[in-house]
């Protein structure tokens, strides 16, 4: 991966804004809920800033597509990193002043989360951008690796500013952000940005829908979403039952992030891997497992994710396995995260952003209303029979996914080197050239 950094100048100016924000977004995940708790001491408030800080992404996605679309996402990046920067000042100043209340509070970050929601859709849009072709998937894959090392870091950079005091990490959010947004200005100019097009905004959907493997990855993405947050719920029901220490709960629950961050750095040598594992085991088997061809990944992702629930299971529901299941799902995801990015590189550019935001609707929303049944369904079953729900949902995407796979194996024919390429919705030859 190294040699992208010396290679493309655009891709480096961009990896260091987009590693810049979201180092800030996820540190200010943590800290506006502690703001809110420390200006009012009620658990009320402290939710109602975390419902506003996740709520743009339920809501902001699909507008997010097209207005990316319309206007390009380098202007959109810049101006949502500024804006970002605008809101951080504003919040420090209030602070200094004595004039900053949970109200402010509220609406900071509600407007933070809408612009963290623009930021993300314009940066998946953008990668193909920054490279040329043949060096795109090793550039998503350390773009995918960085996010996953901001999760674990900004977090606790961020608790750790705050405890220093409330308003430090505050003030250094404000200097990541205006970093980004220069990051992002040295990026060269898009067509976009000269000649706005009329958009529309079903265009996403339906281009989404019209690609198989899109449609497919996106149910799966979203499907082991909603797994994985009620997985999580269970876990902390029985962290708190066992008496837990919150050092152990908080490393088990990380081992997600750092499964990603292996999966990401996996994902360039994949290939590798396949041919290592061709020489001992029949090629074809190689390939149906999901080694040698791009959109097997998926299926590798729901077997993986079933086996770790079944572990969980096996070891009677123990805290360790727990963060051994996280490690499993996080590496997978890391792996089909990449996929998922790679197919979306490969549609229309003029569509991009829109197919982004139609695919990530369905998986955030999957993140939001996973905890919600996980706690609804804990107290009403409880953890064992919530788990073998979870299981057995698994199992059958698991069985459906392979049949699809097998279906278009069988369909398909032999694989050739054209076809390890997710299907993209226009010819190769319409796409433009990036620029490096």
């Amino acid at each position: 991966m190294g040699h992208l950094f010396v290679r493309y100048m655009q891709f480096r100016w961009f990896w260091w804004g987009s590693t810049l924000s979201m180092l800030g977004g996820r540190a200010l995940s943590v800290t506006y809920p502690l703001m809110a708790y420390t200006l009012t001491g009620s658990p009320q408030w402290t939710g109602w800033v975390v419902f506003a800080s996740t709520v743009p992404g339920l809501i902001c996605y699909i507008p997010a597509g097209a207005v990316i679309d319309r206007v390009g996402p380098r202007r959109v990046l810049i101006t949502s990193e500024a804006t970002r920067f605008v809101i951080m000042v504003a919040l420090v100043l209030l602070w200094f002043c004595d004039g900053l209340h949970i109200g402010w509070v509220v609406a900071f970050a509600l407007i933070e989360g809408g612009l963290a929601v623009m930021a993300s859709v314009a940066e998946s849009a953008h990668v193909p951008n920054t490279v040329e072709d043949h060096d795109l998937d090793t550039a998503l894959a350390a773009h995918e690796t960085s996010s996953h090392g901001a999760v674990l870091l900004g977090r606790q950079v961020g608790g750790l500013l705050y405890g220093l005091l409330p308003i430090v990490p505050f003030i250094i959010n404000a200097i990541a952000f205006a970093g980004s947004a220069r990051f992002y200005g040295r990026l060269p100019r898009e067509a976009s940005e000269r000649s706005p097009r009329r958009i529309e905004l079903r265009a996403g959907f339906a281009a989404l829908r019209s690609n198989r493997f899109l449609r497919l990855a996106t149910i799966i993405v979203a499907c082991t979403n909603f797994m994985v947050q009620c997985l999580i719920v269970v876990f902390l029901t029985i962290a708190t039952r066992d008496e837990l220490s919150p050092v152990w709960a908080g490393m088990f629950l990380a081992a997600s992030g750092v499964g990603g961050i292996v999966g990401g750095l996996l994902w360039p040598t994949r290939a590798r891997i396949s041919t290592r594992i061709g020489d001992t085991v029949h090629s074809r088997w190689v390939e149906w497992m999901g080694l040698a061809r791009r959109p097997s990944v998926m299926l590798v992702h729901v077997w993986a994710c079933t086996a770790a629930i079944g572990l969980i299971l096996a070891s009677g529901q123990r805290a360790p396995s727990f963060g051994g299941a996280l490690l499993i799902i996080g590496l997978v995801g890391g792996l089909s995260n990449v996929t998922l990015r790679s197919a979306w590189s490969r549609v229309d550019p003029g569509v991009r952003a829109r197919v982004v935001s139609a695919s990530r609707i369905f998986s955030y929303g999957a993140v939001a209303i996973g905890p919600l049944v996980g706690s609804l369904l804990v107290p009403w079953i409880d953890t064992g029979a919530t788990m073998w729900i979870l299981l057995l949902s698994m199992i059958v995407l698991t069985l459906v996914t392979t049949l699809i796979h097998l279906r278009n194996s069988v369909t398909s024919g032999p694989v050739t080197a054209a076809r390890l390429q997710p299907e993209p919705s226009v010819p190769e030859g319409a796409l433009p050239a990036p620029v490096r």
